[in-house]
């Protein structure tokens, strides 16, 4: 957690799913959990929004087509001290399938009309690995208490982060409360650079009513000192105003799919 932001009472819906037995019976509450998230685009295996921010947030969304299956569950559920997350343990972890997140038939409303950038898109997809993973993560007894909340909830989708935010966020009108643009680019495989104003992902953004109220953006810092920057957007768009900065190593390690970090 961080000062720099309010720290968030667990929901409902949170502490009734942490509670349940058995909790894989509990339901898929999309809209609950959409509600006051950060969502992280092209994420590669990047834990720095878990490890500065839970706490602040408790419901993480990832978004990355270049992450396969068995490269995430062995990232999130091996047994080597890199992998999961620090001081928690799963309480329930299931695949989500495709009708749980959209409704059957469902398409972006918005796509790319650039005749290059639909050729590159149709390239990389071509090698995406479609899926979805749900886990709720609960403090260990023997974590400090301090160190951060007691549930949290983390969902991973393998696919294109501009239809996943359509398909999310534009669809149901809800705004996450955090966007996290860092470094998105590093590993290269992006079929755009979506720092850059003009990127088919801002469009996308920017075209979300809700999507304006939007509270704060998750940046690259400025190195190990400031790994994460908390900026509040500008309404008018372009620059951002700095509201903090928080100083920890990487929770989840891994690949950030790396570059700039300019924010929307």
């Amino acid at each position: 957690m961080i000062a720099e932001m309010p720290v968030m009472e667990t929901p409902a819906w949170l502490a009734e799913i942490g509670g349940a037995t058995p909790p894989h019976a509990c339901p898929f509450p999309l809209a609950d959990f959409l509600t006051d998230s950060l969502y992280y685009p092209a994420c590669g295996l990047n834990g720095t929004p878990v490890k500065y921010l839970a706490g602040n947030i408790l419901s993480f969304v990832y978004a990355d087509y270049g992450v396969s299956r068995a490269a995430f569950l062995d990232n999130l559920c091996g047994t080597g001290a890199a992998c999961g997350f620090k001081g928690y343990r799963p309480v329930l972890q299931r695949e989500i399938l495709r009708s749980e997140v959209v409704p059957d038939g469902w398409r972006p409303a918005l796509q790319p009309q650039d005749v290059d950038a639909v050729r590159r898109l149709a390239e990389v997809e071509r090698d995406c690995q479609p899926y979805g993973h749900w886990s709720i993560w609960q403090r260990t007894a023997s974590a400090d208490p301090a160190a951060g909340p007691e549930l949290f909830s983390f969902f991973f989708l393998s696919g294109e982060i501009s239809a996943i935010y359509q398909g999310l966020y534009t669809r149901l009108a809800i705004a996450p409360k955090v966007l996290a643009i860092i470094q998105p680019g590093t590993m290269g495989g992006e079929w755009e650079n979506s720092c850059s104003d003009q990127s088919f992902f801002k469009q996308v953004v920017r075209s979300h009513t809700a999507g304006r109220s939007i509270c704060y953006m998750a940046a690259q810092g400025g190195g190990v000192a400031t790994p994460i920057t908390i900026r509040i957007p500008n309404p008018a768009g372009g620059n951002t105003a700095a509201h903090g900065s928080a100083s920890c190593r990487n929770g989840m390690p891994g690949c950030g799919r790396g570059g700039g970090a300019e924010v929307v």
